[in-house]
């Protein structure tokens, strides 16, 4: 049996495009684990700590206690500037596959989105080959992997969706084509090494899913719309990325042995891109959270964008950044003690980070009842906010830390958390009678992105113990994921993880 566990992950993939694709007949190996499988839909975190939701697959641990959440561009604890997440800050001792190889089981793991190397499994990793994200680097362990992996099947043909496609219907085309190209090679790849060895634990992603679904949204909305003028091969471009996985997922269950209990799992959702999180920061300088507070970030805040680059070219290095200090421009606000709170890159989900006294450098906000005042008066403030055009509040609900993670969480994550309507299509501007109207687009050159995540996550279960068209149990989360990994394996459940074991007899450790 090549595999005991095998756990198979989709990026990104929308669940209910795949559900309805199945039922349609065109994914016949999702319809297949519908009818002769257990399904859940999972709890996630993509209303809290959107990142966060691989960390939180692949540990059973809250991202809130975790505080990775944002791995290209994070603020860490007594910093003043955003940076990424390095290796050597990841607690590679969380993952289940490392709890699993400490129990003497063989684990081959590939292509785990936010993960890092783990030298102590006991068998292969394979990292960032063919991933979406790729936040470190492509390594393997043992280190000889790779280059075996290369020989056979060279590098993964998309390593930057965001660039790659120029904008034009061409690099549209040619992204869509070398996606499934990838694909083809990942397949080969992984039932590779799922044949090298019969392994107690098999677990691979498939990431293409999620490129395709960030950067050609648009022409699938529009075809689903009706739109006849988009070319046929970008309006089936995402149908079929998500066939061609579901060809691959089908050929590993068959692989993996009749007596192999399997996981196939959709990580989060993909709909089409909101927005609403890129206002945050021009709305808390007029709101005065920022540096400056007086005339001058009055004025500038009302500055076309243009000219107010344009007027920063003309003013003298020194002068300028105390000009920017005083309009609350500062590149780096936190680098100021009149800064009262920032904007924090959070995906999908707005956050905000108060400049807390004792947290910060230049703190300047006291812990306690100013701080939660303060909180209360930004929630408030976004809870005012209206779309300009029809009148509507722009933002759902708003959620602190404490409220969402409780006093164990880790200081790093967001002291609010803005979560935006998603019923109102896209959200660039927004109104209110304390800041007046503000704009700023979605869309930026770097990130031309047309899909973002929804909060859809599944899982689905089928092996020789697993009830046939059944249900997980009810309440399942992403947290449970991990557990239920070590409890298929007899492996005990740590008790430091945060979800419960959905299927298996392995007791708590």
């Amino acid at each position: 049996m090549p595999a005991r566990v095998i756990v198979i992950g989709l990026d990104a993939a929308e669940a209910t495009l795949v559900e309805r694709l199945s039922a349609e007949g065109r994914l016949p190996t999702f319809a297949r684990l519908a009818a002769e499988g257990s399904v859940a839909r999972l709890g996630n975190s993509l209303e809290s700590l959107p990142g966060a939701i691989w960390p939180e697959l692949t540990t059973g641990r809250s991202g809130g206690k975790l505080g990775h959440f944002f791995h290209p561009l994070q603020l860490h604890t007594g910093e003043t500037r955003l940076r990424r997440i390095e290796a050597d800050e990841v607690d590679t001792s969380d993952y289940y596959w490392t709890i699993a190889s400490r129990h003497g089981r063989r684990v081959a793991v590939v292509d785990q989105p936010q993960t890092v190397l783990t030298p102590e499994v006991n068998g292969i990793h394979l990292l960032e080959w063919g991933l979406h994200d790729r936040n470190f680097k492509t390594q393997s362990h043992p280190p000889e992997l790779l280059d075996d992996l290369r020989a056979r099947y060279g590098d993964h043909p998309v390593d930057v969706c965001d660039s790659l496609h120029g904008g034009t219907q061409a690099g549209f085309e040619r992204l869509a084509g070398l996606l499934i190209e990838g694909l083809e090679k990942k397949e080969a790849l992984v039932l590779d090494l799922l044949g090298r060895e019969d392994w107690d634990l098999f677990t691979c992603v498939f990431s293409e899913t999620h490129c395709i679904g960030h950067q050609l949204w648009h022409f699938f909305e529009a075809s689903e719309a009706g739109d006849t003028s988009v070319p046929k091969r970008l309006a089936e471009a995402i149908p079929a990325v998500y066939r061609r996985v579901d060809e691959a997922v089908g050929r590993l269950l068959e692989s993996a042995g009749e007596d192999a209990t399997a996981l196939v799992l959709l990580s989060h959702g993909m709909g089409p891109r909101i927005g609403g999180p890129q206002l945050l920061p021009e709305l808390l300088v007029r709101l005065g959270a920022g540096s400056g507070r007086g005339r001058v970030a009055s004025i500038r805040s009302r500055l076309p964008v243009g000219l107010r680059a344009a007027l920063r070219r003309f003013v003298p290095g020194r002068s300028r950044e105390r000009l920017r200090e005083a309009a609350g421009s500062l590149t780096w606000p936190l680098e100021s003690s009149s800064t009262r709170a920032i904007a924090v890159p959070n995906n999908r989900v707005g956050g905000i980070r108060l400049n807390l006294r004792g947290r910060e450098p230049y703190g300047c906000i006291e812990p306690g009842a100013e701080a939660d005042s303060v909180l209360a008066e930004l929630r408030q403030a976004l809870l005012e906010l209206e779309d300009p055009a029809s009148g509507e509040r722009v933002v759902d609900h708003v959620v602190t830390a404490e409220e969402a993670f409780g006093a164990e969480r880790h200081p790093d994550v967001p002291d609010l958390m803005v979560v935006f309507r998603t019923d109102l299509g896209r959200i660039e501007s927004c109104r209110s009678s304390r800041v007046g109207v503000l704009s700023a687009p979605a869309n930026t050159p770097d990130l031309p992105r047309t899909g973002d995540h929804t909060v859809e996550s599944r899982l689905w279960a089928i092996g020789p113990d697993i009830t046939p068209g059944g249900e997980l149990p009810a309440g399942a989360n992403v947290l449970d994921v991990a557990p239920t990994v070590l409890a298929l394996l007899d492996v005990p459940v740590p008790d430091s993880l945060d979800g419960r074991q959905l299927l298996g007899t392995a007791s708590t450790a």
